[in-house]
């Protein structure tokens, strides 16, 4: 048994040469059976040259029935409440925040993510037929600053609130995957991947938020030996 873990030189040669075409791009030889393997990165949703097979069966999900699977059900009706929470979570925030920039950073955030994604969960549930696990209304729900006003407060400050975004969303995120991953028409996937995208833009922008405010150290690099 050979117990080289370097391999013979030829094999070495492969994954040197596939190792070159991932960080480029682009085409190598296996030099076995003279096959071009085009290594694409970088693309929208993660296309390369062989996506097609995976791509029509995807598509063959599209729309097939209008009810919901038990395990598409938990995961809608579990993120129209979390978001929903959200909701009221930001017009709180937006209370007792005294920083300007913070206040209305939460208010963008809120209509950047918090609404549509609470209406992407409440659509399908009207689509399929089903009642709302709570009531929504985007007027009472949707506050603007002004209408808020303001709560002083002492058990809570800008910092605490915005570190805790940072894993809140981060909490999002993770339930925005695991929706995706319980789905099995596109359709309803593809409203799981919108709210993690949505998610996680907002995720890194608290992050930046925090960095330039002070509330947080930035993370120490790790230099390259």
């Amino acid at each position: 048994m050979n117990t080289n873990l370097q391999g013979e030189e030829s094999s070495q040669n492969i994954f040197e040469k596939a190792i070159g075409s991932m960080m480029s791009g682009g085409t190598y030889n296996t030099g076995e059976q003279g096959e071009d393997i085009q290594i694409v990165t970088g693309q929208e949703y993660g296309h390369t040259p062989y996506s097609e097979m995976a791509e029509k069966a995807y598509a063959s999900t599209y729309a097939k029935r209008a009810t919901l699977d038990a395990s598409e059900y938990y995961a809608v009706t579990q993120g129209y409440l979390r978001e929903q929470v959200c909701m009221g979570q930001c017009n709180l925030f937006m209370q007792v925040l005294k920083n300007p920039m913070l206040r209305e950073s939460m208010l963008v955030y809120r209509h950047d993510v918090c609404e549509p994604n609470v209406k992407e969960m409440k659509d399908i549930l009207e689509a399929g037929g089903y009642a709302l696990p709570a009531p929504y209304n985007a007027h009472t729900d949707a506050r603007s600053i002004d209408s808020l006003g303001s709560v002083t407060t002492d058990v809570i400050d800008d910092r605490m609130i915005l570190i805790g975004h940072i894993f809140a969303v981060e909490g999002f995120m993770n339930r925005w995957n695991q929706g995706a991953v319980l789905s099995h028409r596109s359709e309803v996937r593809d409203a799981f991947i919108r709210n993690y995208h949505r998610a996680n833009r907002w995720h890194l922008a608290a992050i930046v938020m925090a960095g330039k405010m002070q509330f947080i150290e930035p993370q120490p690099e790790i230099q390259a030996q």
